[in-house]
């Protein structure tokens, strides 16, 4: 299946909640494809049940329900416009009337992403009320950044700073997947090339990212991230700054090097994540629209036929029959052909090395005794079905879950097992009952010495979604031990 988030609002910018969808028409590639999934994704935070006794779970009353993160590019950012970007982020914040679920980010000189805001810990206890944070923007950012201008620009050649800059966005995407809901980047910059000129590259060749950016653009898909680029690079000031082409390269932190198709870059960030295109330089509108577009959206997704998977690019149509209806969504795909499993199985192993949950499927896990002991325990979790693309096909609702089992020894050092296939083929009364208990799991799992917790890692096929749950085990483990 592709999966699309789609989000609709009306000729004032608010959300429509109201969609039908007969309402919604889909093309791929010109051709139009059948919605064989649908369903309106409200980030409201629901009511949490609290756990029983010994029972784990990646969500808590305090979870975030959704998140705006802006990254404020220092790295990628020309000196010129350092000053003005952060003077518009600052008025900007300040007149904010509601800026819960947003978080502010600088990337660094170095390469290092610095929380102004950053997101709370996993299961924090929510701070008491008082002024928003963004009241106290402009000490917070302003002492940032003169922290930050300590530190010694590095000289990055500009094919490193490319991949440090990738690096650094695919930190922040699997961050996100600690969110549940939708999860929105307002990126504060100049971009990075799509291309080298020959005077820039190691090699005298060309140098293409494309395949870089395409592989990134994946893993923000992967994480539900939508990427809304704020391009400020100064009126007059050309889109190949020190492509090469020129007479010779600059130098030092005013020059940026940004290369060939900075803004393609941009734009392709936000067309392949369905984020909002380049609009200029409005920093305030970017971060008012992508706060608004993470309140609510659609999911939709359809089958494509077999002949589509052809390793080339597909573009998307979403369009809305309902008059004075806007719909912002990703505009294509790479249609790669893939082995059996090679999602399921880059989703599992992006989340296990990770100190976090990720929480975008809802779970909730126990271990207990095994009757027949020999060292085994039995892994009891409930899968949150509400999270869980479950398609209507026919007389069944069908969905496909792959899950993982994984031990950590006391330094970190993973021993997974095998991914284990969950297809699932509800009547209507089964759906009914895994929406309201949850979708049950039981694993017998060994449990050695050397091990001090386990997580369960569930991905979705249909929705690319992922969560895990970690569970102690040992001396480690409520009631045992200490």
């Amino acid at each position: 299946m592709v999966d699309l988030n789609v989000v609709a609002v009306d000729s004032h910018g608010e959300p429509v909640l109201d969609l039908a969808r007969d309402e919604l028409r889909l093309t791929d590639s010109g051709r139009p494809e059948t919605i064989a999934f649908f369903r309106l994704r409200d980030s409201k935070r629901g009511p949490f049940r609290p756990l029983g006794l010994n029972e784990f779970s990646n969500r808590s009353a305090n979870n975030i329900p959704r998140a705006t993160l802006i990254l404020f590019d220092l790295l990628n950012e020309s000196f010129g416009t350092r000053g003005t970007a952060a003077n518009e982020l600052i008025r900007n914040l300040e007149a904010l009337e509601t800026p819960e679920y947003v978080y502010l980010y600088l990337l660094t000189l170095d390469g290092r992403l610095f929380p102004v805001h950053g997101l709370p810990p996993q299961g924090a206890v929510s701070p008491p009320e008082g002024a928003p944070w963004t009241r106290q923007i402009k000490p917070l950012l302003e002492g940032a950044l003169r922290d930050m201008q300590q530190t010694r620009p590095v000289d990055i050649d500009v094919a490193v700073r490319v991949q440090i800059t990738y690096s650094a966005l695919s930190a922040i995407a699997a961050e996100l997947s600690r969110v549940p809901g939708h999860k929105n980047i307002v990126w504060i910059t100049d971009g990075v090339p799509i291309e080298l000129g020959p005077n820039r590259s190691d090699t005298g060749d060309f140098v293409d990212f494309t395949p870089l950016l395409r592989q990134m653009s994946d893993e923000f898909d992967r994480s539900g991230v939508a990427i809304y680029p704020v391009r400020q690079i100064m009126l007059g000031t050309p889109t190949h700054i020190d492509d090469g082409l020129g007479p010779g390269p600059g130098t030092g932190p005013a020059n940026t090097f940004t290369g060939l198709g900075s803004m393609d870059t941009l734009d392709q960030f936000a067309e392949l994540t369905g984020g909002r295109p380049d609009g200029g330089k409005d920093i305030g509108a970017a971060v008012r629209q992508a706060i608004n577009d993470a309140r609510s959206s659609y999911q939709i997704g359809y089958y494509p036929p077999e002949t589509n998977w052809d390793d080339k690019y597909h573009k998307l149509r979403v369009t809305c029959t309902r008059k004075g209806v806007r719909i912002q969504a990703k505009t294509g795909y790479y249609a790669w052909r893939e082995g059996p499993g090679r999602k399921a199985e880059e989703a599992i192993e992006s989340t296990i090395p990770t100190t976090f949950d990720a929480a975008e499927i809802g779970l909730r896990a126990t271990l207990s005794s095994d009757p027949k002991g020999g060292g085994t325990e039995r892994l009891e979790a409930r899968i949150d079905a509400q999270d869980v693309l479950l398609v209507h096909e026919g007389n069944l609702y069908n969905g496909q879950l792959r899950l993982a089992v994984v031990g950590y020894d006391p330094g970190g050092r993973p021993l997974r097992g095998p991914v284990i296939p969950l297809d699932l083929h509800y009547s209507a009364e089964e759906r009914e009952r895994a929406l309201q208990q949850g979708i049950v799991f039981s694993q017998i799992v060994v449990i050695t010495e050397e091990l001090k917790k386990i997580r369960m890692i569930v991905f979705d096929r249909g929705s690319n979604a992922i969560g895990s749950v970690t569970i102690p085990v040992g001396d480690t483990a409520p009631g045992k031990g200490n």
